[in-house]
């Protein structure tokens, strides 16, 4: 199941990545602020228009909201390096709604390079939301997460838990709505 759940997250990084660079312009909509190791790191969500895209969008399943939170590093050599995404499944529509499952992964050098994850609810892996207002064109969503991101060299090898690394930081951003 983790491995389909990457290759969703694999080929929504490669769609949102083309689309946007199919624009001159994406707009920044949203700010994800953190601490990668000792790194500093400010990423921003992109919405680009002319596409229909968004790198900040949340999808209602029945009483299920999945929320997707990608930041883009503006200073990265391309918009595929210095990607930091926090993704969840909430039950409910509003600040108090329980997470069902999240993860927060870190890939530096973009896709086809090895990258950092976290996938399990726990002492490791912690997201906190703050606000949470999901409505067609004025959605809002701030909050702050912490997670120990592990090495993965590709979607389907195993995690390397002897390469991992802590991050925590807040995301600020107006996700839109996924029909």
């Amino acid at each position: 199941m983790k491995a389909s759940f990457l290759s969703v997250v694999a080929v929504g990084l490669t769609g949102l990545a083309e689309a946007a660079m199919a624009q001159t312009g994406p707009v920044p909509v949203g700010t994800v602020s953190a601490t990668i190791g000792d790194m500093a790191y400010e990423g921003e969500t992109l919405d680009v228009p002319s596409e229909g895209t968004s790198t900040a969008e949340w999808r209602a399943f029945g009483p299920v909201t999945s929320v997707s939170v990608q930041a883009h590093d503006p200073a990265a050599e391309s918009l595929m390096h210095g990607v930091l995404t926090i993704e969840m499944s909430l039950m409910g529509e509003d600040a108090s709604a329980g997470m069902m499952d999240a993860s927060v992964s870190w890939w530096p050098e973009g896709m086809s390079a090895p990258f950092y994850i976290n996938e399990v609810i726990g002492p490791d892996l912690g997201i906190a939301i703050d606000t949470l207002s999901l409505e067609e064109g004025g959605s809002k969503i701030t909050g702050t997460f912490s997670a120990r991101l592990c090495r993965k060299d590709s979607f389907f090898a195993e995690i390397d838990s002897g390469d991992c690394v802590p991050v925590e930081g807040r995301f600020d951003t107006a996700p839109t709505t996924v029909d």
